[in-house]
């Protein structure tokens, strides 16, 4: 069982790291990142009724469950998503996706001050890492302004999901089936982004058809195959070790952003991402707390 979560969850990141391509083109045919990021959770409803009803499986969640379901996917999943897309037009997909992948030291940090796990001195260090990782993409210049902002949101995107993941592992959710589980926080996304549009006046509903055919494409890899393959994942692992897999996101990202994109790569920037993404990996290669440790904890919990 740990190998399929190992499996399901590279495979989701994998995925996750070619949206930054999907979104720039979605970009292109002038949409914003709140009409981009709101498509992606919607569309992912009806595909999953569909598989739902194929299946027969029975739509049903606790009261204290949908809360905690709308709570981690308005100010979890949609938040990320929406933060990190936003940075993207700043400082570039291949930057915005490592620097959101501080969010494996956050949930590290979340599980240390709200559930007492033990933060030993490699958390610590992997902490202090990010810090430095993160110094390395400030840059001095006329466009100072836009690229401290871009990475202000990449790093809450990175809280943002970091939250979402530890919610799905903490939140008694895992015995929701994975598609009801997907049903519910895109429809939860779906309904927050939307009133956050509408207030802010930044879903626009009026792009040609190929910005359409997009968002339905990111929508069926991203919001349907990728999030529903690493909420198995995390359902056979835990939210650090599978937050910890996901490196294969940043690395992703940064082939297809410098190989098909024209991004730039300097030293500097170089740098600062293997130490973000060294951080990322302290965590889970020299963490000694082993699995059976955090389901023991959750057991305890429901006693």
């Amino acid at each position: 069982m740990k190998l399929k979560g190992i499996i399901f969850t590279i495979i989701s990141a994998t995925l996750f790291g070619c949206a930054p391509a999907i979104i720039q083109k979605i970009y292109s045919y002038g949409a914003t990142p709140e009409t981009a990021t709101f498509f992606r959770n919607f569309f992912a409803i009806p595909i999953t009724l569909i598989i739902l009803f194929l299946q027969k499986t029975r739509i049903h969640a606790t009261k204290k469950q949908l809360f905690s379901l709308a709570m981690i996917s308005c100010f979890g999943l949609a938040c990320a998503t929406l933060t990190l897309a936003s940075a993207y037009p700043f400082i570039g997909t291949s930057m915005a996706t490592t620097l959101h992948f501080l969010y494996p030291v956050f949930v590290a940090i979340i599980c240390f001050l709200c559930f007492k796990e033990k933060l030993g001195k490699f958390k610590i260090l992997a902490l202090g890492l990010a810090v430095i990782g993160i110094s390395f993409f400030f840059e001095k210049g006329g466009n100072s302004n836009n690229v401290s902002l871009g990475i202000f949101l990449s790093v809450i995107s990175g809280l943002a999901n970091a939250y979402y993941m530890v919610g799905l592992d903490k939140f008694n959710l895992k015995e929701i089936p994975s598609m009801v589980l997907t049903f519910f926080i895109s429809s939860f996304a779906s309904i927050g982004l939307l009133f956050f549009g509408l207030c802010t006046n930044r879903i626009h509903f009026m792009l040609p058809y190929q910005a359409y055919f997009f968002m339905f494409l990111n929508s069926v890899l991203i919001a349907f195959v990728a999030i529903s393959l690493l909420q198995i994942g995390i359902k056979y692992l835990n939210a650090t070790m599978a937050a910890m897999l996901s490196l294969f996101e940043p690395v992703t990202s940064n082939i297809i952003g410098i190989c098909f994109m024209g991004e730039d790569m300097t030293i500097k920037k170089l740098i600062g991402s293997m130490i973000i993404l060294a951080s990322a990996m302290i965590i889970i290669l020299l963490d000694n707390q082993p699995i059976q440790a955090t389901e023991k904890t959750l057991s305890e919990k429901k006693a």
